[in-house]
């Protein structure tokens, strides 16, 4: 019986982790922030164009020195701000914004676009105010 509930389990674990997978928004990426720490940390970061969708109040709060505000409020007002032929990397609070973000820019044409997964709330590195 003991044998059977690891096998229980284990496929538990399998289709939950096929199921995320699966319904995961297509056409972008997803990154933790300890990957992105990495990123702004290579020479190369600058190949990229870093967006934190947080409130402008929020921003100013505390934020990653290369980040650009564009509020996901006013994104698709405000979206030729952020160049198409660069990398888009978007943080927001949690993962929950700049996943709606990337999304909306996706819809608008942008092609290469990395979601940072769980946001500020993550992030343990420095941060301007």
């Amino acid at each position: 019986m003991k044998e059977n509930k690891y096998y229980i389990i284990f496929f538990a674990i399998l289709i939950g982790y096929i199921g995320y997978k699966l319904f995961l928004p297509n056409g972008f990426e997803h990154i933790s922030t300890d990957q992105l720490a990495d990123m702004l940390n290579n020479p190369d970061h600058k190949e990229a164009y870093y967006v934190d969708v947080r409130e402008p109040h929020e921003f100013n709060a505390g934020h990653i020195r290369e980040m650009n505000n564009v509020p996901l409020s006013q994104l698709e007002n405000n979206y030729e701000l952020i160049p198409k032929d660069k990398t888009i990397v978007i943080i927001c609070q949690s993962g929950k914004r700049s996943l709606q973000a990337a999304k909306t820019l996706k819809d608008l044409g942008y092609q290469d676009i990395i979601n940072v997964k769980g946001g500020m709330l993550d992030w343990e590195g420095a941060v301007t105010k």
